[in-house]
This record gives structure tokens, C-alpha cells and sequence, in this order.
């Protein structure tokens, strides 16, 4: 082992850092994507996808999409939030089938310990990008970890 480090030590100087070791290390983003199959939609905006981390290795995680929000499906005092839940899981359903492919990208790990991550599926030429498409048909909000609760009573009035 100290001789693979000794290697390092001495070849990787003789790389500038725009060439072959740059692209060799990129620390930037160390879970720049991952791909996955759908196991299970748990609401309009978290499923349940086993994760390909490696050949031959795969864990299942509850994943949420990134920098959105959609309404609650259950617990919501306020008349037609939980509908428009309930709407949003169901579009999700649709787009999303248990055993569809998946890509993960912008990983992370928010303040609850919830993964999140931007969830895409393949569609003929592109990836389409489930966050954008809910929001798109108006049953999610952009939102981030820095704002606060989104005022799903008053917004379902204006609907």
C-alpha cells in the first residue's frame, strides 16, 4: 500500500491540473449521479428507490425530489390540500411506475437526514426531470430547505 501512495506522490505532479489528474479526481461533487428502479411512491414528492451503488450492490432508500414541495396526502386540516396530495402522488404513479429506471443526481443529505435528490426519467431523446414536472402542472412549488412551510391552505383556495 505505501508503494501505491509513493506512485501517487511521485506521478501526480507531473500532470498539470487540467489534464488527465483533474479529471482522474473531482472532489466537487462526490455523488455526481446514480441510477435506481422505483420500488415504491410514498407521496407526491419521496419514493422509494433501490440504488445502484456499485456492481452488484444496491440499497433501497426513501428519496425526496430536491428543491420542491408538494401537499400533504394525509394530515391536512385544510379542505382540498389533501386532494391535491393525493393528485400530485397519483401524476407521480403515472410517470413513475414500480420497476422504472431512474436517474439521481445533486445528492444530498437535508437537515432531517432525508435524502434528496433530482429524479429523472428517460423519455426517447431527454431526461425529464420529475421536480420541474410538477411544478409545471402545478402541483408542486419550488421550495428549499432554508424557507419556511409553504402555505398550502391558503394556495389551495386560490386553485
Amino acid at each position: 500500500m505505501n508503494r501505491l501512495w509513493l506512485l501517487i506522490a511521485i506521478l501526480f505532479p507531473l500532470f498539470p491540473s487540467t489534464s488527465l489528474a483533474a479529471s482522474i479526481i473531482d472532489l466537487s461533487d462526490p455523488y455526481p449521479v446514480y441510477f435506481g428502479t422505483v420500488q415504491r411512491i410514498i407521496d407526491g414528492d419521496t419514493m422509494v428507490i433501490a440504488v445502484e451503488l456499485w456492481p452488484g450492490l444496491t440499497g433501497t432508500y426513501p428519496v425526496r425530489i430536491r428543491g420542491i414541495d408538494t401537499p400533504e396526502t394525509t394530515h391536512s386540516d385544510c379542505p382540498g390540500v389533501q386532494e391535491w396530495g393525493l393528485e400530485a402522488k397519483a401524476k407521480v404513479e403515472k410517470l413513475y411506475d414500480v420497476g422504472s429506471q431512474v436517474r439521481l443526481e445533486h445528492i444530498e443529505i437535508d437537515s432531517f437526514g432525508r435524502v434528496l435528490a433530482d429524479i429523472s426519467r428517460w423519455r426517447s431523446d431527454r431526461w425529464l426531470d420529475l421536480g420541474h414536472e410538477l411544478v409545471d402542472e402545478k402541483l408542486a412549488v419550488e421550495w428549499m430547505s432554508n424557507q419556511s412551510d409553504v402555505p398550502w391552505c391558503v394556495l389551495s383556495k386560490s386553485r
